[in-house]
């Protein structure tokens, strides 16, 4: 029997390499696919995508041929919005839909609204990626590879901040929604991730901060086998 599908979408400023580790720790149990977006990695000479819907339509071609067997999703942080759109437009058009979806470190859609992150000045900037350990210090302390990879990030970011959320039917996907204990954000702005799925969701909150997922990264990868079981 083969292997589901894992489809992986990255937080802001990551690429298809980010969940490296992860992968490892999944591979036997997952065919774990990631994507590269327009402006990163192996595509970073190509512009960047500007809005979500963009960098949703963007990962939806990247998916396609790869919808026939069994598939499940994986997003943390910006991740969990791509992929709560994904699973609106492959109920909207009658596609299949995941089997179910871990979704990390980021407040549910209903409660979404604009930080304006994406216009503080570099310095701000730079102080929040500090505040989110999102960035290695080796790049934070050093102004060229900030210059590389600070308007990346704070695209990003831009992308996230004007996000608007629409409601609409729930769709019939069973969620895992976990976050960090040192972020500041109230638990009903999780659990609220119920009003998008007509099945029960799952919550929990594991010791860290928005980044806990690397240093957890075992429990999180035993956590995906057990909630995302198929079969």
């Amino acid at each position: 029997m083969s292997k589901p599908t894992l489809f992986m979408f990255s937080f802001g400023g990551g690429n298809a390499a980010s969940y490296l580790k992860l992968i490892e720790a999944l591979e036997a149990d997952f065919r774990c696919v990631t994507f590269e977006m327009p402006g990163k990695g192996s595509r970073i000479k190509e512009p960047l995508l500007r809005n979500l819907h963009q960098i949703t339509e963007e990962h939806y071609q990247q998916m396609q041929g790869q919808l026939n067997g069994a598939f499940a999703f994986y997003g943390h942080s910006m991740g969990c919005y791509v992929a709560h759109l994904l699973m609106r437009r492959l109920r909207d058009e009658g596609k299949p839909l995941p089997f179910g979806a871990v979704l990390t470190s980021k407040v549910a859609p209903v409660h979404h609204f604009d930080k304006k992150r994406s216009i503080l000045t570099d310095a701000e900037f730079s102080e929040k990626l500090r505040e989110l350990h999102g960035m290695p210090e080796a790049i934070l302390n050093n102004p060229e590879l900030l210059g590389i990879f600070l308007p990346m990030v704070r695209n990003d970011f831009y992308a996230i901040d004007t996000f608007r959320h629409r409601v609409a039917e729930p769709y019939p996907v069973p969620l895992s929604v976990l976050c960090g204990t040192e972020e500041q954000v109230p638990d009903v702005q999780l659990t609220d991730w119920q009003h998008e799925s007509s099945l029960p969701i799952r919550f929990e909150r594991r010791p860290g901060h928005h980044f806990w997922i690397f240093d957890e990264l075992e429990w999180l990868a035993n956590h995906i086998k057990t909630q995302l079981k198929h079969g």
